[in-house]
């Protein structure tokens, strides 16, 4: 056996550069867990150090008695469960701390109002009685004055709302602190940093969703409204969230201001996330959605205008809100299910995901009633998922697009360079001949006739040659005129024998420039023309359906069986341009049906403006 040094190098080359590769993991390994380590170093000694709990409130507990709506007057107790529903609650007793005067006592008061006494004397008033504005939440304050061991503290609770949240009373004895609010708010500065940076980043990434949606928009790309509203929700939503927490009176005093933005944001969140889910929808479907979110959008200025007025609080309009969103919801809900039957990959996550959000911020709306869990804990879990599935929808969107624009460069060079060639193919010899010779025999019967002819004529090919310099989309009116006088040509030729009828529902709205025409020449040409005797009838329509415009072209001619049109000479010529500028230019599609001895109908479908 001969030594071959190749296959030497190529063993070593292995060997060692198996080891360099293990080698480089190992330090990428241990380069890590020096970080990690120093990382818990810093956390313990901070842990331990007593600098990290002199910025600590102190948490108080009252030790008393309780009663409730005038009961009897029981033990309370840390088992103790008070509803703020269950009427108004009067606690009598103590701190279980020594509070020397001049401390500060911090609580949090959750849309109820509170009173206390010390040994039958008022030392402290925040009720919504007194004042209504002060209905909202947020910390308070009350500064201690001199205070014996044996003084004997009342406190007084009223809810002035019959919906609102119930764990109020709960709330209230959790949250008493002995401590300023400086030191309160730099606790929760640091408690709810996670928290404030999660809702910073949800409005960035909204307003920037909602810029990407205008620009799919001036761009005419897809799915720039259905963005649009998705992105609007989604900054809605976080300033919900935002302004959904306990220490926000503790950033500003607005009460007032944050508990309506904040209701207001949440009823026009999930008005923006029922008309997003209509546009997923089709046909009946979206019909229905649509009259639920009209309806639902009604209800919300109905409900808004009662606030302003002043005859209801928009907290208090919350009950209201709820039944009637949540019958909507209902709708929406049971729509979806039927509508993921027939819905792509994508749209199905997205009908899901929107329906559960909906689902569970009406869930939360009878929990304020109900207090079976921790208000608004469920939405802002469900939305944050769904917040981040839409971001990557968008993301996708935007690399779907970036693609097709790539496509869309290539396939419009093909097109400059055969505009020309497609221009010219729309004005055949045989026409112009045809044309012509009719015109020739008109002068001799019918001088003004013969005139209005060649105007005809000369129009006829202006509009073909201009397709030339055309890149942008014309107007469909634009498009018919240029038909008509075709077919006022044809007919100089075929007089009685061609029939045209026009069906058109709408024609404010755009289309490629010679895209109806070559259609209406190949129902003439190759489908009444080869007729033999009797006379023949194109049809012209347009329908207004709910996703699209339908330009439909159909004739009584001969027809042919399906797959063979092209083998015919000269044989429906541009079909494949006309496809591809539709396709290009407006994402609209042309399917072309025919049965031998029947006739043909090419059906042209144009997406409306939400889907351009």
């Amino acid at each position: 056996m001969n030594f071959r040094p190749e296959y030497a190098m190529i063993f070593l080359s292995y060997i060692f550069g198996g080891i360099t590769l293990k080698k480089a993991k190992l330090n990428a390994i241990l380069y890590i867990a020096m970080f990690l380590f120093a990382g818990f170093f810093i956390f313990i000694v901070c842990k331990q150090s007593q600098q990290s709990f002199r910025a600590l409130p102190l948490p108080l507990n009252f030790v008393g008695e309780y009663s409730q709506d005038g009961s009897e007057w029981q033990a309370l107790s840390e088992d103790t469960d008070l509803s703020a529903f269950d009427g108004d609650l009067s606690l009598w007793g103590r701190f279980d701390q020594e509070l020397p005067e001049g401390v500060c006592i911090c609580f949090y008061l959750d849309h109820i109002g509170m009173n206390v006494s010390v040994n039958g004397e008022n030392v402290y008033d925040m009720s919504n009685e007194i004042n209504s504005d002060m209905c909202g939440t947020g910390w308070q304050e009350w500064m201690l004055s001199a205070m014996e061991e044996d003084d004997l503290v009342e406190i007084n609770l009223h809810n002035p709302h019959s919906y609102g949240n119930g764990d109020a009373y709960n709330e209230l004895l959790d949250s008493l602190y002995m401590t300023g609010t400086p030191i309160l708010k730099e606790y929760y500065e640091k408690e709810k940093m996670p928290y404030r940076s999660f809702c910073i980043f949800i409005l960035v990434a909204s307003i920037a969703l909602i810029g990407t949606a205008v620009g799919y928009h001036l761009w005419h790309l897809p799915n720039s409204t259905l963005l649009l509203k998705l992105g609007v929700m989604s900054l809605l939503m976080g300033v919900y969230m935002y302004l959904d927490t306990t220490d926000i009176s503790l950033r500003n005093d607005l009460m007032v201001f944050n508990t309506s933005v904040r209701q207001v944001a949440m009823m026009l969140a999930a008005w923006l996330l029922g008309v997003g889910m209509t546009e997923l929808l089709q046909e009946k479907r979206r019909k229905i959605g649509q009259i639920a979110g009209y309806v639902m959008m009604l209800a919300d200025a109905v409900f808004i205008a009662i606030a302003l007025a002043g005859v209801m609080g928009i907290y208090d309009t919350g009950i209201y809100w709820a039944v009637l969103q949540g019958i909507v919801s209902l709708i929406l809900f049971v729509l979806c299910i039927r509508e993921m039957e027939n819905s792509r990959k994508y749209e199905r996550l997205l009908l899901l995901c929107a329906a559960a959000l909906f689902e569970v911020l009406i869930a939360e709306l009878l929990n304020a009633r109900l207090s079976l869990w921790r208000s608004g804990i469920c939405i802002k879990v469900v939305f944050g998922v769904l917040f981040v599935f839409l971001l990557l929808w968008g993301i996708r969107q935007v690399t779907v697009n970036y693609q097709a624009s790539i496509r869309a460069k290539k396939l419009e060079k093909e097109l400059k360079e055969n505009r020309m060639s497609l221009a010219m193919r729309q004005i055949q010899p045989h026409f112009i001949y045809n044309s012509l010779n009719s015109i020739y025999h008109l002068c001799e019967k019918d001088v003004e006739m013969a005139q209005q002819a060649i105007s005809d004529f000369s129009d006829y090919l202006q509009r073909s040659l201009s397709v030339v310099d055309r890149t942008t989309l014309i107007s469909f009116e634009e498009e018919l005129k240029h038909v008509k006088t075709y077919l006022k040509l044809e007919q100089l030729r075929f007089g009685e024998d061609l029939h045209v009828v026009y069906h058109i529902e709408r024609t404010d709205f755009l289309l490629p420039a010679l895209s109806v025409q070559p259609l209406v020449e190949n129902a003439v040409k190759h489908g009444i023309c080869r007729k033999g005797e009797g006379s023949g009838t194109v049809i012209l329509t347009v329908k207004d359906c709910p996703d699209c415009y339908e330009v439909i072209v159909s004739d009584d001619g001969v027809g042919f069986v399906p797959g063979t049109e092209a083998n015919g000479e000269g044989t429906h010529v541009g079909i494949r341009n006309v496809r591809q500028r539709l396709d290009l230019m407006c994402h609209a599609t042309l399917e072309v049906q025919s049965e031998p001895g029947k006739g043909t109908t090419s059906t042209i479908r144009i997406p409306k403006e939400k889907d351009a």
